[in-house]
């Protein structure tokens, strides 16, 4: 387990995280990651902090799947007895006892256990490495890691109606001109919070801080692979202009309220 999840740090460390081409808007139902039942031994450390960040990734659920860090993920088929075996292959009761006894729960709040679909086409999510993630009665998420619990939640009402007008948004890639390429994307019903607070559930660099209209400032990320510098600059209230300086170039995201709905335009500037 513990292999899986760093070599997925890894992975998003050095690259964009790309949600799931295939997301049924209409029909699936998002989770975000409860950082209060955390344990504050993993998360205040600087291993802990970048995998919170990676824990923060919003899952997406439905009837047949769930999709987590870009993999599928199956429910088992089968009574009680099943789910238990199945279980036992990780040794979770042996290793989470004492997790489950923490949050009051026995077997019998277990709704559904979904495992790693090895059929993806990624070659880290066939991993020989073994992964549950499993679904409570409460309709929370449980995914068992290095002897804790991790949990996630559905989000707000209002949240998940941003979740969906942000994935119904159109895009657009512009020409490339030089070295530049452009793109623009148009959300309906979303103000520029909106759009950049559900986009915060990627892992990039940019997304990172909590903002508020009309605050600017500076940040700067200093990662294992490289330095990061980030601006957010608004033009009064309707516009906020992020320009994101690093190694290999300058990427600016510039966001744009009008008439009920947000304009973003992508521009990737590398060296």
């Amino acid at each position: 387990m513990k292999n899986f999840l760093l070599s997925y740090l890894l992975l998003i460390l050095v690259s964009n995280f790309v949600f799931a081409l295939d997301i049924d808007v209409k029909n699936n139902n998002y989770y975000t990651l409860m950082k209060d039942r955390l344990n504050k031994q993993v998360t205040q450390t600087k291993e802990g902090e970048k995998l919170v960040r990676e824990l923060e990734q919003l899952v997406t659920y439905n009837q047949q799947k769930i999709v987590f860090w870009g993999c599928d993920f199956k429910p088992i088929e089968g009574n009680k007895e099943d789910i238990i075996k199945e279980l036992k292959k990780n040794n979770f009761f042996e290793n989470y006892g004492n997790e489950l006894n923490k949050y009051h729960l026995t077997l019998s709040n277990f709704s559904k256990i979904y495992t790693n679909d090895r059929s993806s086409s990624s070659t880290l999510c066939n991993s020989n490495n073994y992964m549950s993630i499993i679904q409570l009665d409460s309709n929370q998420l449980m995914i068992p890691y290095e002897s804790q619990l991790i949990f996630y939640k559905r989000p707000s009402t209002q949240e998940e109606r941003n979740i969906r007008n942000y994935y119904n948004g159109k895009c657009y890639e512009l020409d490339q001109v030089d070295m530049d390429s452009t793109d623009i994307c148009y959300y309906k019903n979303m103000t520029i919070l909106d759009v950049y607070n559900v986009m915060s559930f990627n892992s990039d660099k940019i997304f990172r801080k909590k903002i508020k209209v009309g605050k600017n400032f500076s940040v700067t990320y200093d990662d294992e692979d490289m330095r990061v510098e980030v601006e957010y600059k608004w033009s009064g209230k309707n516009k906020l202009k992020i320009t994101q300086n690093f190694d290999g170039g300058v990427t600016t995201y510039t966001f744009i309220y009008q008439g009920n709905k947000t304009k973003l335009i992508t521009v990737y500037s590398p060296d």
